[in-house]
């Protein structure tokens, strides 16, 4: 059969499932990664904050230096690329033949941008939706519709690829 997996993605974890085209009711939980360093705030990243300085006289002026976001983002690529190379080791094995994407548009932005090209041409589909951490359960009731709907004699999906570069 040709399995398809499905990855559900945030930047505090992440649930790959792995289910058939054929049978509905076959999902199964194939690895689930949880990232606590994507719930913090700058702010708790960063143990220093921003000084003040003083201006001519005596006006206070902050200078907060750098993008207010920076360790936050880091965090967020940092996971993308673990999640990228898990998928690549994934795919280089065999172990499934489509992948469907499932996550909120900043953060499919940042794992599509860490992906490589053979395994970016996996991904059959991207459902820009934050799905948060349901169980494996809320999951397929959340996406039923979206991946494998209908009978399995098609052989069509009906979740649109998104059009990006030709490799």
């Amino acid at each position: 059969m040709q399995t398809a997996w499905v990855l559900i993605a945030g930047k505090a974890g992440a649930r790959v499932l792995s289910c058939e085209p054929g049978e509905k009711d076959s999902w199964t939980l194939v690895l689930s990664i949880e990232h606590p360093a994507g719930r913090l705030r700058e702010q708790e990243m960063v143990s220093d904050r921003a000084g003040r300085s003083f201006h001519r006289r005596g006006d206070k002026v902050s200078h907060a230096g750098g993008h207010p976001a920076g360790q936050v983002m880091h965090e967020e690529e940092v996971f993308a690329k673990k999640l990228s190379g898990f998928l690549e080791k994934s795919r280089r094995r065999a172990l499934y033949y489509r992948l469907y994407v499932v996550a909120g548009p900043g953060f499919a932005g940042i794992l599509k941008k860490k992906m490589d090209p053979r395994t970016l041409q996996t991904v059959t589909g991207f459902i820009h939706q934050d799905l948060g951490n349901p169980t494996v359960e809320g999951i397929r009731k959340a996406l039923s519709g979206k991946i494998f709907p209908g009978p399995p004699l098609s052989g069509k999906v009906r979740v649109q690829k998104e059009q990006g570069p030709v490799l």
